[in-house]
């Protein structure tokens, strides 16, 4: 689909869109009138989104757009659509990897990870987001308004913290989380919100058949997730909303087939 010129209707920019919480942002968006410009490198996931972003809601015009968000050239590109549209009021930074390099299920102990695994984390959940932001920056800033919301991760109940065999993925989102914050102090007073959201374990592709609900005792619906950022970007423009973790309320079925342990507070040994 081609893209048209601005309607005046709000454009929603997602990135990964083609699973899990990308994918159920992008169709919150087209539900609620938004015209979505969904970013995904598979044609067939791609093709079957713009098929139900078309039924979603009214409106339609919404582009399905294959590009890699680690490559500077397709997030060049993906400017280019925005400015032809004329604006870019959401970005929604969900393209991340974690899991499943070089056809492993579970990651290697770090003195036996691959270089190649640490790089593609770091393009994908590090660069990808710092080119996707620089994609509709631009626009944003000249309107004077905005929301870029970036999709860390709470690794632990108590937020964002180290991760024993996941070195790569929380060292990317340990520097993303600065990265937003530094942005969102650049652009603030120009009408731009910049926010890393830090979920606990969300029902995506991205889990499916780990335990890194455990030390949760449950995990988060997509659909669930998708109504607490849309209530974020409810907020008042006169209000800020600080390093949000998005936890989810343990699941006493979980905690039947195996005590969920108590994780101690701060201070506590």
């Amino acid at each position: 689909m081609t893209d048209a010129p601005d309607t005046g209707r709000r454009v929603g920019v997602v990135t990964g869109a083609t699973s899990g919480i990308g994918r159920a942002m992008a169709l919150a968006l087209a539900a609620r009138g938004d015209r979505v410009v969904a970013v995904g490198r598979s044609p067939e996931k791609l093709a079957d989104l713009e098929q139900e972003l078309a039924e979603a809601g009214p409106g339609g015009e919404h582009l399905v757009l294959g590009l890699d968000v680690a490559s500077e050239a397709d997030m060049a590109a993906l400017r280019a659509t925005l400015e032809g549209i004329g604006r870019a009021d959401l970005l929604v930074a969900s393209a991340a990897v974690g899991r499943k390099l070089g056809g492993r299920s579970f990651p290697p102990p770090t003195a036996e990870l691959p270089l190649g695994d640490w790089q593609v984390m770091i393009d994908v959940n590090l660069h990808g987001v710092f080119l996707a932001n620089m994609a509709v920056l631009p626009l944003m800033r000249a309107k004077g308004d905005g929301d870029i919301l970036n999709i860390g991760s709470s690794t632990t109940p108590r937020g964002l913290r180290g991760t024993a065999l996941a070195p790569a993925y929380a060292a990317t989102k340990f520097a993303l989380a600065q990265f937003g914050r530094d942005l969102d102090a650049e652009v603030a007073e120009e009408g731009v919100r910049v926010r890393t959201i830090f979920p606990g374990p969300v029902e995506t592709p991205l889990i499916s058949g780990t335990a890194l609900d455990g030390p949760f005792g449950g995990r988060i619906g997509d659909e669930s997730f998708t109504r607490s950022l849309l209530a974020m970007l409810d907020f008042p423009r006169d209000m800020a909303l600080r390093d949000p973790h998005v936890l989810p309320v343990p699941s006493r079925s979980r905690q039947k087939r195996g005590r969920v342990p108590r994780i101690p507070a701060e201070g506590e040994t």
